[in-house]
């Protein structure tokens, strides 16, 4: 397993902690408003249900904890937990089922629901195996138990493991014939009628009861952002998408929007990267790629350094996860690969020539010219001038053009086009005019164009 950086560790700590404490404020609201509800119902008693998809992961495993404490807290009469999971990721499995298994209201474990092929593997196997009841629906299936956790494949399977879940995996039946008893459950309400009465961890249960009430439960916000970056594609498009937003940011000026989401995205893939087991020369790899492609986007040269960027990103996106399990498709691979290929080289290449405006023999040829107000010049703003967008001052007073407003190029100024109102009596020929223009307002800059003229 690969060693996390110590200054990425030391940022992931700060975070988590302000997770933390948010998701600790955020349970506490919730719970007081749960109480406001059950006082206005009269008493009543709980089946706590928490439907799980992806990985059990940190913010996962944090939910079931929190689940099981607050459910003992308020004396519920029953845990479910709806699992579908492929394994678990940088999680204490070992403490998770020991909380489980620890629990005075029983915890039952559903793997479904009928319909969707459910599964549990790794670690989720193993929370699955130390419930108090275990139900599969028909199509579900329970194993293989190994890797337990993709981030430490060493980590060593329960006692209570069957030898023959270990590498397989059983449907209902098979479950049956290694000797697990196992509730075939098609769904959520067949199976509470079914352990309606039912003797779980020495205590009956009580579920169709007129003082027992369903509650359904989910992560939470915060907890669903951590959860899903955790997930190996998402994860992968995050530090991809966020490295092309900064990069696109470093050829223009200033620091805009993009580069806000750039740095917001890098964020959230950051955390994913210390949860999922990465390679972290395959990421090494990726970021080069892009890097390169951007230095040949400033040289233009588009050749060996376009070919050595393709290379680099491909082959880190190929290997990007260390384990088989986690690697990316191959179609993934190749279609982000093309994206990336066709902003550098064509998008970036087409905005970088748009803003370096047109020969200085055009600029000339600009002065006297009509055009258009694209956005309103407050007393700046865009115009559309032989068929390019242009960065323009208004000169002929104070007042706001609006979009639309007919106006002819007086002169230049640095980047900016000058324009004034258009009369009708002017002409695209008015020689003297743009003489008069030109020598009064231009200087030897350039005016940049807007990308997307």
């Amino acid at each position: 397993m690969s060693v996390l950086p110590p200054f990425l560790r030391r940022a992931v700590v700060l975070a988590l902690a302000v997770a933390t404490a948010l998701m600790v404020a955020a349970g506490a609201a919730l719970a007081q408003a749960d109480d406001a509800d059950g006082d206005d119902a009269g008493p009543t008693r709980d089946v706590d249900i928490l439907p799980l998809e992806g990985f059990i992961d940190p913010p996962v495993a944090g939910a079931i904890e929190d689940l099981i404490a607050d459910a003992n807290a308020r004396g519920s009469e029953l845990v479910v937990l709806q699992l579908d999971s492929s394994g678990g990721v940088s999680v204490d499995i070992a403490s998770l089922a020991a909380v489980v298994r620890g629990s005075e209201v029983p915890v039952v474990v559903f793997v479904g629901p009928f319909g969707t092929d459910a599964e549990v593997r790794g670690a989720a196997a193993v929370l699955a195996l130390a419930a108090d009841a275990l139900a599969v629906a028909p199509d579900a299936t329970v194993g293989p138990v190994l890797p337990i956790d993709y981030a430490a494949p060493d980590t060593e399977p329960a006692a209570n493991v069957p030898p023959e879940l270990l590498d397989g995996a059983a449907d209902v039946e098979g479950l049956r014939e290694l000797g697990l008893d196992v509730i075939d459950a098609n769904g959520l309400e067949p199976l509470l009628t079914e352990l309606d009465r039912a003797e779980l961890d020495g205590r009956t249960v009580t579920t169709l009861a007129d003082d027992v009430r369903p509650r359904l439960h989910s992560l939470g916000l915060l907890r669903r952002m951590l959860h899903a970056a955790a997930t190996p594609e998402f994860v992968y498009l995050l530090l991809v998408v966020g490295l092309g937003m900064l990069l696109f940011e470093v050829f223009q000026p200033g620091f805009g929007v993009a580069g806000l989401a750039g740095l917001i995205l890098g964020a959230v893939g950051a955390f994913g990267l210390t949860v999922l087991p990465v390679a972290w020369w395959a990421v090494a790899l990726v970021v080069l790629g892009l890097v390169l492609y951007a230095v040949d986007t400033a040289m233009a040269g588009f050749g060996a350094v376009t070919a050595a960027a393709t290379a680099s990103f491909a082959a880190g996106s190929w290997w990007f996860y260390e384990h088989p399990s986690l690697a990316l498709s191959g179609w993934l691979v190749a279609a982000t690969t093309v994206v990336a290929f066709s902003f550098f080289v064509v998008v970036m290449t087409s905005i970088l020539r748009a803003q370096a405006g047109p020969a200085a023999d055009a600029v000339e040829e600009l002065v006297g010219r009509p055009g258009v107000v694209r956005s309103v010049l407050d007393p700046e703003g865009h115009v559309f001038v032989d068929g390019a967008l242009w960065r323009a001052r208004w000169g002929a007073g104070d007042e706001k053009v609006t979009v639309g407003t007919p106006i002819r190029v007086t002169g230049i100024d640095g980047p900016l086009v000058l324009v004034g109102p258009h009369r009708a009596a002017d002409g695209p020929g008015d020689e003297g005019d743009r003489d008069e223009g030109a020598s009064s307002g231009r200087n030897d800059q350039r005016p940049q164009q807007a990308p997307g003229g």
